[in-house]
């Protein structure tokens, strides 16, 4: 018994609609859960050279600011300030590698730190830099 175009092309139609349809509900299920996970940013830790400070800690040890940026206004606290709370020797004597948990990176000098800031949710925002720069989901920020 051999099957027809007639039957053949609504099968294979199905099939990839079944596939795709399972890999929509995956993705949504994923990106769900992963975004409940960083909104809970007062567990957030963030490694900085050997110290490991959290979130939390450093919101309350270091008064945030406003910033003006070409995508509107972003709070935060200032990252010079989080380098010398962190315990960093000289910190304007080197450059700094921002790190974030998908592991993309962009490396910055001691002058960008001093015009970027942290926000709550562990994203950093340059307002000199291109949007590149603005990492988000920061996990370390390596003293290079």
């Amino acid at each position: 018994m051999s099957l027809g175009k007639e039957k053949l092309i609504p099968i294979l139609a199905i099939l990839v609609l079944i596939v795709g349809s399972s890999s929509s509900i995956y993705v949504y299920a994923t990106q769900n859960k992963t975004t409940n996970i960083h909104n809970d940013s007062s567990n957030r830790i963030i490694i900085i050279g050997e110290n490991e400070i959290q979130i939390s800690y450093a919101l309350e040890n270091i008064e945030e600011i406003t910033i003006e940026t070409d995508d509107g206004e972003k709070t935060g606290i200032p990252i010079d300030e989080l380098m010398v709370l962190s315990g960093i020797d000289c910190p304007s004597c080197h450059k700094y590698t921002i790190i974030a948990e998908d592991n993309y990176q962009k490396t910055v000098n001691w002058e960008n730190m001093q015009e970027g800031i942290l926000t709550k949710e562990s994203r950093v925002y340059f307002p000199e830099l291109a949007h590149a720069f603005w990492v988000r989901d920061v996990t370390e920020i390596e003293v290079n």
